[in-house]
């Protein structure tokens, strides 16, 4: 064979081979779109294709055909979590091939997101980053806040971290000082079930709290899990190490925790996250706290958002100078990647 004729075949190979290594879908009106799907999430189908500078997103069912290269981690209905390669074998169903081989049959509606699991960890990895500031003539009111969080997920495991920093300076009051941080495990098991392992960072200047660190171990459930929300609930054991900017009152305690979370999703653009964590002491008695939060956010295009949270931290036992109750409403501007 002549030098020609190979370099001739290798340049019609080579775009045909990267083709077929691309992922396919194709849409309710038969139009079909190759290139490589990232995830699903919120009913919507995030996918890069090689002749578009920014990714298509797609509602979910609109989507009657795809075929992924790449092995996916599956979360369905009733909490049910699946790893492996994903096609379509007929219209509306798809065929799940665990690692054993084993092959299993799912409706599209039982999907509630899909994630490509890139051998590379970095690749694994996704997060925000948002902000907002207030400045007022009025009372000389500066407020700055900013906040982040990162997200780590493969077939069995979900680690999540998160930062939100206050710092709110005005005339004839007291500068406010929050910092809050959390790092999360989440380790699935059959049947909804899942250990929840976290290590918390709270320092609050309204309750005169330098810093709290807590780590903490439970378990939990998902007691409802659709294309929609999920709400799961927990119950664990937490430690408590207690520094006060009153250093007499500093102490560590030991607590229970119940804890319960809820997240709604595919509703258009539009999210919502929320938790709220009671915490009866173990080590004082009548101690109880209470921790709540709830984030509403709303996507805009290339990635960006705006968001509205609250939160509330409540001690019925505070010490001396500080309130039983602290809370903060937040509004923000931010940016998602991956």
């Amino acid at each position: 064979m002549s030098i020609t004729k190979l370099i001739f075949i290798l340049l019609i190979a080579f775009p045909l081979s990267a083709i077929a290594q691309n992922d396919t879908i194709r849409v309710k009106n038969k139009n079909v779109i190759m290139g490589e799907i990232k995830n699903l999430s919120k009913g919507v189908l995030t996918m890069g294709t090689p002749y578009s500078d920014s990714d298509f997103k797609i509602e979910f069912d609109q989507i009657e055909y795809m075929v992924i290269q790449r092995k996916c981690l599956l979360l369905l209905t009733q909490g049910r979590r699946r790893f492996g390669n994903v096609s379509t074998t007929k219209e509306g169903l798809v065929e799940i091939t665990l690692e054993d081989g084993t092959k299993e049959t799912y409706k599209f509606e039982e999907i509630i997101a899909l994630d490509e699991i890139e051998d590379r960890f970095w690749k694994r990895i996704s997060g925000r980053l948002d902000f907002s500031l207030t400045l007022s003539k009025a009372n000389s009111l500066s407020q700055f806040n900013a906040g982040g969080g990162v997200d780590y997920i493969d077939e069995k495991w979900r680690i999540r971290g998160s930062v939100n920093l206050l710092n709110s300076d005005q005339e004839n009051s007291e500068r406010t000082e929050r910092t809050e941080g959390q790092l999360e495990f989440y380790r699935f098991l059959p049947r909804k079930w899942y250990l929840l392992g976290d290590m918390s960072y709270l320092s609050n200047t309204e309750q005169a709290l330098e810093g709290r660190i807590r780590p903490s171990l439970g378990i939990g459930k998902f007691l409802v899990s659709t294309n929609k929300m999920y709400l799961g609930l927990g119950l664990g054991y937490a430690y408590n190490i207690e520094n006060y900017l009153d250093s007499s009152f500093d102490k560590t305690s030991s607590e229970a925790f119940i804890n319960a979370t809820l997240n709604m999703f595919d509703f258009e653009d539009i999210s919502l996250d929320s938790s709220l964590n009671i915490s009866p002491s173990l080590s004082e008695s009548g101690r109880i706290r209470t921790d709540y939060d709830i984030n509403l956010k709303y996507d805009l295009p290339l990635d960006f958002y705006i968001k509205l949270g609250f939160t509330l931290n409540y001690d019925n036992q505070p010490v001396t100078g500080g309130n039983d109750v602290d809370y903060i409403f937040t509004t923000g501007f931010g940016w998602e990647f991956n």
